[in-house]
């Protein structure tokens, strides 16, 4: 992770806040802290919206401390080559013979089971957070 140089004003989030916090009680583990210094400052990194409100709490403690760091996101991964992505139509198609088909199968090998592939294709179709919208690429 390379450090930003003065980068206090630059937002964080849950996982700043969670890194500092662990950084502090690594302190107070070793007996840098008090357990008042401790609760406060934890209550402090916990509630921080920006590095300039972390940087404080390490300013009298040596090394673990947090600090500003580039995050290099990464693309979404492009289908692969073998793989036609289906378009909304085709999904909504398959999805609604899905169930007329799992009721024709259930009537010939009387087993209720085929019923549980209506929700199993619509996670495949659709992934598992149901999210019916095309992806952006």
């Amino acid at each position: 992770m390379d450090q930003i140089g003065d980068a206090g004003a630059q937002r964080i989030g849950s996982a700043e806040r969670n890194l500092a916090i662990g950084q502090l009680q690594q302190h107070y583990q070793a007996g840098r802290l008090t357990p008042e210094e401790y609760e406060d400052r934890s209550v402090r990194a916990s509630r921080a919206v920006t590095w300039a409100e972390i940087t404080p709490l390490f300013a009298d403690l040596p090394e673990p401390r947090p600090g500003p760091v580039r995050v290099n996101l990464v693309a979404p991964e492009q289908p692969s080559q073998g793989l036609v992505p289906l378009s909304d139509r085709a999904r909504e198609t398959i999805m609604a013979m899905t169930p007329l088909v799992a009721l024709i199968l259930f009537f010939t090998t009387h087993t209720w089971l085929w019923f549980l592939a209506i929700p199993l294709v619509g996670i495949v179709l659709y992934g598992a957070d149901g999210n019916h919208k095309r992806r952006r690429r």
